[in-house]
């Protein structure tokens, strides 16, 4: 049985991947971490397991084999290596961290505690890339040149269930994501065209605005495009 601490309910998907450790036949939650105690003692007690305050507290305990990383972005560089350091392996939420320095880093810190490190990068392992890339490996699309990926949620949207749409408020917020929208949803384009083209020469993003603003937190922007080479 492989036992799983879940750090954090801070992400959209926390719950998501802690219900799923629940589910599978061989793994199990014990415990779990929260820099929010109230948040992160509520879950606890509706999973029946232990809550800890102190991060290192937890990491120490022998039971726990693996952690969920789900902390806000910018809490990465400090949970994941702890956990790492500490031999647990870690699955994280993508992104590794904000900058290319700091993703190194944890990076490297996990290869050299010799733990599993493993990013959520859902559509990296769907069925349907996996027979573009073999169409594309084949050759019989051609000379691929360009690709077009959309993303898109209605997680901002609001409902009569979630008047402010089913998104926490904390995920919108800049300082804790480290990146809005090109973090939540830009994530997912750029691993796709990685997968099935390589690294391309150039990437350009554009943004529709639906909600009234890019941020519920910080004043409203006007949605641009962005090109990077």
């Amino acid at each position: 049985m492989f036992r799983v601490a879940v750090l954090s309910f801070w992400h959209v998907h926390a719950r998501d991947y802690a219900g799923e450790a629940e589910e599978h036949p061989g793994a199990e939650v014990v415990a779990v971490w929260d820099e929010d105690p109230r948040r992160g003692r509520a879950e606890a007690e509706g999973r029946g397991v232990d809550f800890h305050e102190d991060l290192d507290e937890v990491l120490a305990r022998e039971d726990v084999d693996g952690v969920v990383v789900t902390t806000p972005t910018v809490a990465h560089r400090e949970v994941i290596p702890a956990a790492a350091g500490a031999g647990k392996h870690v699955f994280t939420e993508k992104v590794v961290a904000p900058t290319l320095r700091e993703a190194e880093e944890i990076a490297a810190e996990a290869g050299r505690a010799g733990i599993a490190f493993v990013v959520s990068l859902p559509r990296l392992y769907a069925g349907y890339t996996s027979a573009i890339a073999e169409i594309i490996d084949r050759g019989e699309l051609g000379e691929i040149t360009y690709l077009r990926v959309r993303v898109s949620h209605d997680g901002a949207l609001p409902t009569e269930t979630h008047p402010g749409g089913w998104l926490p408020e904390r995920f919108f917020d800049p300082r804790e994501s480290a990146g809005g929208v090109t973090i939540d949803f830009g994530a997912h384009p750029l691993y796709l065209v990685a997968r099935l083209l390589g690294v391309p020469e150039e990437v350009s993003a554009a943004y529709g605005c639906f909600t009234g603003g890019a941020s519920k937190t910080t004043p409203s922007s006007p949605c641009d495009t962005r090109t990077a080479r």
